[in-house]
């Protein structure tokens, strides 16, 4: 049986994974917030399976990825029926980031991966999970994930390197 206190001991531990990884999905901090909270109240429900099964980590934040999916799929319906133009909900301020600033830089290319790649790369790079935890998290496998892994790093140092050398490309 698993009790209050050990309940609050692997939510206290996961919360922060949990938060970034869906942030990284929604790129939206307050969806972020409300993922969150819907994954815990979840976890709370099913407390004893999950807890007890062999990966309750990435079982988590599989529970999260599905949630974050879905909450984005359900504000890409709002904002087609609103005519919303893309990305007007949220401004980081990145767009007006010189190329000196390399952080805000990555930050922004990784913005713009494809879902798989920004996801995997993500949970590598940024929560450090194993290529067998994040191949479970998000239920393909491994060779993909790692082919993923491949190709965000790989189009990231491109998209560096050319704005390192403003755009002129490689001769």
């Amino acid at each position: 049986m698993v009790t209050e206190t050990e309940y609050i001991s692997f939510v206290t531990r996961l919360k922060d994974t949990v938060f970034r990884l869906a942030r990284s999905i929604l790129t939206d901090s307050h969806l972020a917030e409300d993922v969150t909270q819907d994954v815990f109240a979840r976890v709370w429900l099913q407390r004893e399976s999950i807890l007890h099964s062999q990966h309750p980590r990435a079982y988590t934040c599989r529970i999260a990825h599905n949630l974050a999916i879905d909450k984005l799929r359900h504000r890409e319906r709002e904002r087609s029926l609103t005519l919303e133009p893309r990305g007007a909900e949220h401004s980081d301020g990145d767009a007006d980031t010189s190329t000196t600033d390399m952080a805000a830089l990555t930050k922004r290319f990784i913005s713009a991966l494809p879902d798989k790649q920004r996801i995997a790369i993500h949970l590598r790079d940024v929560e450090g999970y194993e290529i067998e935890e994040i191949a479970q998290i998000l239920e393909t496998d491994e060779a993909s994930v790692r082919v993923n892994i491949s190709r965000a790093r790989k189009r990231i140092k491109e998209q560096l390197l050319n704005a390192l050398n403003y755009g002129l490309g490689e001769s």
